[in-house]
C-alpha cells in the first residue's frame, strides 16, 4: 500500500470515529441548550480517547511523511502553508472539544454536540483538502515506487498509533 492509499485509510478511519461520537450524543438538531439526552460518561470518554488516538498517529504520519515530503520536493508553497494551517487549526478545534468533553458534566449534551459539530465541519474541510488538492498532486509528482515504499515505512507508526489508542484505559471509572 502507497502513502496516499494508507492516508485515505486513516482519514476514513477518522471520519468513521467522529461519526461514533456524533451518534453517541443522540439527537442532532431538535434540541435547545436544556437538552437532557442520556449519555454513557465513560463510553464516550474511550471513544474519545480512541478518536484522539487515530487523529494523533495519522497526524504523525503526516507530518513525518506527507508535510517533508511537500517541503522537499518544492510542490507549492502555498500548498504547504495551506497543510500547516489546517493542522494548526485542527489542533485547536481537538483541544476545544476535549476540554469540553472531558468537563462535561453529566447533564446537558448541547455544548457536546455544538462542538462536535464544529470539529466535524473543520476536519472534514482539511481531509476534502488534502484529498482534492494535496495527494493528486503528489501522485503526479512522485514515482509510485517511491510512495509504496514510504508507505512501507510509514506503516509501524501508524499501527503503533493506533494500537495505544486500543489500549487506552484513560476513561476507566468515570460516570
Amino acid at each position: 500500500m502507497d502513502l496516499i492509499d494508507m492516508l485515505l485509510q486513516g482519514h476514513e478511519r477518522l471520519r468513521g470515529s467522529l461519526k461514533t461520537l456524533d451518534e453517541m450524543l443522540g439527537r442532532p438538531s431538535g434540541v435547545g441548550w436544556d437538552d437532557r439526552t442520556t449519555l454513557d460518561r465513560t463510553r464516550f470518554s474511550l471513544q474519545l480517547g480512541v478518536f484522539l488516538a487515530t487523529f494523533k498517529a495519522h497526524e504523525a504520519v503526516e507530518r513525518a511523511y506527507l508535510s517533508r515530503i511537500v517541503r522537499q520536493i518544492g510542490l507549492d508553497p502555498e500548498l504547504d502553508a495551506a497543510v500547516d494551517e489546517g493542522h494548526r487549526s485542527l489542533e485547536e478545534m481537538l483541544r476545544l472539544f476535549s476540554a469540553v468533553a472531558t468537563s462535561y458534566d453529566g447533564d446537558h449534551v448541547y455544548r457536546l454536540r455544538t462542538v462536535l459539530s464544529q470539529l466535524s465541519a473543520e476536519l472534514e474541510r482539511h481531509l476534502i483538502f488534502e484529498e482534492t488538492q494535496v495527494f493528486p498532486r503528489l501522485r503526479e509528482s512522485l514515482p509510485a515506487g517511491l510512495l509504496r515504499e514510504l508507505g512501507r515505512r510509514a506503516g509501524p507508526r501508524r499501527r503503533a498509533g493506533l494500537k495505544a489508542g486500543a489500549r487506552r484505559p484513560s476513561a476507566a471509572g468515570r460516570k
